[in-house]
């Protein structure tokens, strides 16, 4: 059995739940309510499972569809994942197994990332949000609260999902876009309170502000008629990871 590494610098409460053999970096402060799972790899500087900052009463008093969300009351990393240097994660945010969490990357409360799932440094994620597994998010890019990512979902760089289509100063009415299995979103798209079906393909600096239907190829501004040559090319790669 092997015991878990510590860094003398780093301020672990007694409370938190530290499975074996995981290592934990410098300078790196984990709250009472941590669950880590075994094999878990910690980088320096990183901050787990302390309290955001976001009033869960009056945001679901505002939009009940925040509800849906709200996780229990600890911060649970599953095992084998590996958090990054800097990277920050909040309390009420389960992460799967074997999952990976960027350098700097921000992840905030009541937000739920399956297994085998990347999150890239740098990215925002949250509050209120959901990523299936085997779903990469990748550097720069921000997820608006209460979008839905599902599974296989592949998000180029400095890409946003947002919750604010009308950019109201509350929360009423503000619902995040919900993205299907096996979608493919290309680098500074931006996708706005919509609905995106499984299979979908969304080129580099694209808007999107209107559902897609399953297996939609849309560039820019919109739908595209796909020709069957780049029709085999993208099929070839629909199911990839």
């Amino acid at each position: 059995m092997r015991k878990s590494l510590r860094s003398k610098n780093s301020i672990i409460d007694p409370k938190a739940q530290i499975g074996k053999n995981v290592k934990i970096g410098d300078y790196t402060k984990i709250s009472s309510t941590a669950v880590i799972g075994d094999n878990v790899a910690i980088g320096d500087r990183c901050k787990i499972g302390f309290d955001d900052v976001i009033k869960e009463d009056f945001i679901i008093k505002q939009n009940p569809y925040y509800v849906d969300f709200v996780l229990a009351n600890k911060c649970v990393i599953g095992n084998g994942a590996t958090v990054c240097d800097g990277a920050y994660v909040y309390n009420k945010v389960i992460i799967g197994n074997d999952s990976l969490v960027g350098n700097n990357a921000y992840i905030r409360g009541n937000t739920m990332i399956g297994s085998h799932a990347v999150i890239g440094f740098s990215a925002y994620i949250g509050p209120f949000v959901e990523i299936g597994d085997n779903s990469l998010v990748l550097n720069y890019s921000a997820i608006g609260s209460t979008s839905k990512i599902g599974k296989n979902v592949f998000i180029s760089p400095s890409v946003m999902l947002a919750e604010n289509k009308h950019m109201t100063m509350d929360y009423t009415g503000r619902r995040g876009p919900i993205i299907g299995d096996y979608v493919r979103i290309g680098a500074l798209s931006t996708i706005v309170s919509c609905n995106v079906g499984n299979l979908s393909v969304i080129g580099a600096n694209s808007v999107v502000t209107k559902d897609l239907p399953e297996g939609s190829v849309y560039v820019g501004k919109r739908l595209q008629k796909v020709n069957s040559i780049l029709l085999k090319q993208i099929n070839r790669h629909r199911y990839s990871y």
